[in-house]
């Protein structure tokens, strides 16, 4: 069926308002939960382990100023990601809320590229012939090992979050379905 038709086929469906209106209540609920008590300590946690990052980084970068590029770039990439961080923490702890689908996507998504620029960084930095470069580089693989799984386990999420959003809607709808098959009945 052409996508086009099928939405003015939707489009021209005479629509339920208490209907849509609990569908949207439901999918409100199912993506933006209240922050929990343990959320919020975790969040503060965070946002605390982020402005220390960003404090440590400019520390090391001012006293380091004329060291190897490599620990400056290091200092540059941490406070950059750190601020992110505190970002993205501080808005969902404002919101008081925490969006499924979007802070959860953003948080890995920011561990990810982080983790990612900073093995690089690590590699490039020790290099691949001395036993400090290779220590560097093992390392720096650990990291990305936990961050890909958090990325992979984030993904899953999202696949379920989209899936449940999907048999929502097929609920709604077979909802309205029922509801004109019960009119016709009563005419």
């Amino acid at each position: 069926m052409n996508p086009e038709f099928r939405d003015q086929l939707i489009g021209a469906e005479a629509e339920d308002p208490a209907l849509r209106a609990e569908y949207e209540r439901r999918l409100k609920a199912m993506l933006e939960t209240p922050l929990t008590p343990s959320r919020k300590f975790g969040s503060i946690f965070a946002m605390l382990a982020c402005a220390a990052t960003m404090v440590l980084c400019a520390t090391i970068a001012f006293r380091y100023r004329a060291g190897p590029p490599a620990v400056l770039e290091a200092m540059a990439l941490g406070g950059i990601f750190g601020l992110a961080g505190l970002v993205l923490l501080g808005r969902m702890l404002y919101r008081g809320t925490f969006r499924r689908n979007r802070d959860a996507s953003q948080q890995a998504a920011l561990i990810w590229v982080f983790v990612v620029l900073l093995v690089t960084l690590l590699m490039t930095a020790g290099g691949i012939s001395s036993i400090q470069g290779v220590g560097l580089t093992v390392m720096g693989i650990v990291f990305l090992i936990g961050a890909g799984v958090m990325l992979l386990r984030t993904v899953v999420e999202q696949s379920e979050l989209r899936t449940r959003e999907k048999l929502l809607e097929l609920e709604l709808r077979l909802a309205r379905i029922s509801e004109d098959l019960g009119k016709l009945r009563r005419d």
